[in-house]
């Protein structure tokens, strides 16, 4: 057994303990208790003092989880915009595309994958799941980028984007590949899950909608599709299909608690209420909404709903310190008040409701029995003083990556002092950079 010893322990968003320590065995979350209690436990010989890590000046909190990304997307950071993009249509159809997607590879799927896992394990993201936008890469892609998040130790789900923007034939394949996936990665202890994934009502018509969801019920998966990223969607969907997307999801019986549901931007009133129904899972994306202009998801009526949005990254800038920020600040402006979306909210988005998005039932929270997934937050770094009043104001509005020392995964550090353990981020970058290099200058003409 070991303690992990820090000046706060935020084990929940209502559960702030100052001047204690987690204890850990086995992976998993003995106790949180006082300092006192070590003192007590190495003098009964229950706990060795060299068991003890000292992180007295830290806030320890459960692992963030980014509940949607795209690993690949990280090549588009800087990338020449060459065709005239004006709305989310044009976004997706004269650029990202033809210029990004349709171009993606193993080679690339593969250092995107270990350079952003180092970019999430910086900011204290400890689980993500992930969405490979890449019609044409190679069969056995989406199991070796599983593989390589396995040997980085991290949680995820992976799937491969199915649709039939590129054919009916091809998002036959895409599917199949990932009821492949989610076989292989069925194993005991493994941190790595596959995926049954869509993409959206117009490029998945609604027999290929109910095949997807089929499968994932035989193959005992989550289902997980994009709804509604802006209004090109329910646009569409109303005009061509007669329905809203989330009426036709329901129909094609694809909605249930084990189906996630990214973006959920532009969604009335009714589509709120069935996804409600289903229990379905959804996620905000409040950075990568502003970046295609889809606008504001309604994230304090999906709240008001019942529903526990989760938080994710898109894969656009995986910080979670500035995705926590956005989504605290972004409603406030939006809505022309300070009522809505306090840190308390934004922080369960990150960890106890990314957690039930991902199926993850034992971790999200610092409690005993709980997988031991938490994140040191040196807290002597921060400009101003940490006090139980703000400590979560700290962490989401103030927060910065550039603070966080330490991060373990069921009990393992993957991060200590400062320094990955379980990648060669100097390596990572630099192949990066080269593969970032390569992939824009030969990048189609627009």
């Amino acid at each position: 057994m070991k303690a992990i010893k820090a000046r706060w322990v935020a084990a929940a968003y209502d559960d702030l303990r100052k001047d204690h320590a987690v204890l850990v065995d086995n992976g998993r979350i003995v106790d949180v208790v006082p300092h006192a209690a070590l003192a007590d436990a190495i003098q009964a010989g229950k706990l060795c003092a060299g068991d003890v890590v000292d992180r007295s000046k830290s806030i320890l909190f459960p692992g963030f989880v980014n509940a949607h990304m795209h690993q690949y997307g990280v090549l588009s950071h800087g990338i020449p915009q060459v065709r005239g993009v004006t709305d989310f249509d044009s976004f997706l159809r004269r650029y990202w595309w033809p210029c990004v997607e349709d171009r993606i590879r193993r080679e690339q799927v593969l250092i995107t994958a270990r350079a952003t896992m180092a970019e999430m394990l910086h900011s204290g993201i400890t689980a993500f799941c992930d969405i490979l936008e890449a019609p044409y890469t190679e069969g056995d892609t989406l199991i070796a980028q599983g593989e390589a998040i396995e040997r980085a130790g991290m949680r995820a789900i992976v799937s491969l984007e199915s649709s039939q923007r590129a054919g009916k034939s091809n998002g036959e394949a895409c599917l199949r590949q990932n009821a492949e996936a989610v076989d292989y990665f069925k194993k005991e202890g493994g941190f790595v899950r596959g995926a049954i994934c869509t993409h959206t009502t117009f490029t998945c018509p609604p027999e290929m909608i109910r095949e997807a969801a089929a499968l994932a019920k035989a193959h005992g998966a989550f289902l997980q599709f994009h709804l509604s990223e802006s209004r090109y969607e329910p646009d569409w969907a109303r005009a061509h299909l007669g329905q809203a997307p989330a009426a036709i999801y329901a129909q094609a019986g694809a909605l249930s608690e084990t189906t996630i549901a990214a973006q959920c931007v532009k969604l009335d009133a009714q589509e709120q209420a069935l996804l409600r129904k289903h229990g379905v899972q959804t996620v905000h994306l409040p950075i990568s909404n502003c970046e295609v202009g889809g606008g504001v998801a309604p994230v304090p009526e999906l709240l008001a709903q019942g529903l526990t949005p989760a938080l994710g990254t898109d894969g656009y800038i995986n910080d979670f310190f500035q995705v926590m920020r956005e989504a605290c600040l972004i409603h406030k402006a939006f809505h022309e008040t300070t009522d809505v979306m306090p840190a308390s909210i934004v922080f369960r988005m990150a960890t106890e409701f990314g957690a039930k998005a991902m199926g993850l039932a034992d971790c999200g929270l610092l409690k005993p029995g709980y997988r031991a997934d938490l994140v040191a937050y040196d807290a002597a770094r921060q400009l101003t003083p940490v006090t139980e009043e703000n400590l979560l104001d700290q962490l989401v509005i103030f927060g910065s990556r550039q603070n966080v020392t330490d991060v373990w995964i069921e009990g393992r550090p993957v991060l200590e002092n400062g320094a990955l353990r379980t990648l060669d981020e100097e390596r990572d970058r630099r192949q990066l950079r080269q593969c970032a290099a390569a992939f824009w200058k030969e990048m189609p003409a627009g």
